[in-house]
């Protein structure tokens, strides 16, 4: 037996009984308890999809997939192929660090699904929806997923606002209005210019939506609805990654709940602004490859002759 898996038997008389249940799932059958989601852990240890996540914790994990990722490591034999380390070293070859990013990727997302509050996201959706103004506000990694958005939105025909300039924006919170609203993005909740912003906003009665990971921090304490992302990236890192998956796909979920209801208006009004944006393509005879006609290789031939004499 893994030492996991002797951590977890050697406390099972002292769970309580839901994360008995729990353990004797994850003793009986480690890996089906690998390959499963959230919610099918949950069903098939008849608790909550929220009870996984403080029963992984029990055992000092931040989230499930570490708890996964650890049980793996342990259950594969010498002669079985060990699962990615997940963190990038300088010996990896640039096939290992794609496979490394793909299963980055895939289990950031996966659970999501399960891992949000699915009242909070519907809550979201429906204050953009009425919302007279979307305030986007994001730094660094966080700007590019609020940029995202902000596109999206405009092409949609929503009337959206998003600012580089943290100067910029934080003068924008000012006369933001309690028909607007506004979505900070934030993954650490600690970031200053955005937390600044939310409190200015929040100061107007603007309702603020906060995009930022399960713990406590100033971004959450100012918000009137808060998604919050699983913990599955160190404050300290090498680059915003699993965050920016994270951030993004809740960015998009966002954009689907306030244009659901309205697809063929918005693939309407997507398919006038690609006409309008298309004139300014290159295409065709445009592109610039065409061939120089006779006229033009005399002329070029005449003054390269030109030069010459000169």
């Amino acid at each position: 037996m893994t030492p996991l898996l002797t951590r977890v038997e050697a406390r099972l008389a002292q769970l309580s009984p839901v994360n008995r249940a729990l353990a004797r799932h994850v003793l009986t059958d480690p890996e089906g308890f690998v390959a499963e989601t959230t919610a099918q852990i949950a069903q098939a240890s008849g608790v909550s999809a929220a009870s996984v996540i403080r029963f992984v914790r029990l055992f000092d994990f931040d989230d499930l997939q570490s708890f996964k990722l650890a049980l793996v490591r342990e259950t594969k034999t010498a002669d079985d192929p060990q699962p990615l380390d997940p963190l990038v070293q300088d010996d990896d070859d640039l096939l290992t660090m794609m496979r490394k990013l793909s299963q980055t990727a895939i289990a950031a997302v996966r659970d999501l699904p399960e891992a949000l509050d699915q009242d909070a996201v519907q809550s979201a959706i429906t204050t953009l929806r009425h919302a007279r103004h979307i305030y986007l506000v994001g730094i660094s990694a966080s700007a590019l997923v609020a940029q995202d958005l902000y596109l999206k939105l405009i092409r949609a025909g929503y009337l959206a606002i998003f600012d580089h300039d943290a100067h910029t924006a934080l003068e924008r919170m000012y006369y933001t209005t309690s028909a607007d609203a506004v979505v900070a993005f934030s993954y650490s909740g600690i970031t200053k210019e955005v937390v600044l912003a939310a409190q200015q906003a929040r100061r107007n009665h603007t309702p603020v939506i906060a995009v930022t990971r399960h713990e406590p921090s100033p971004l959450r304490d100012v918000a009137s609805c808060v998604i919050a992302l699983p913990p599955t990236e160190p404050l300290l890192r090498i680059g915003a990654v699993t965050s920016m998956f994270t951030e993004t796909y809740v960015a998009n979920i966002l954009f689907l709940g306030v244009v659901h209801g309205e697809i063929k208006r918005t693939e309407q009004n997507y398919r006038a602004t690609s006409q309008l944006t298309g004139k300014l393509k290159i295409r065709g005879e445009e592109n610039g490859n065409r061939r120089p006609n006779n006229r033009t290789k005399k002329s070029g031939q005449h003054a390269h002759r030109h030069d010459d004499d000169a």
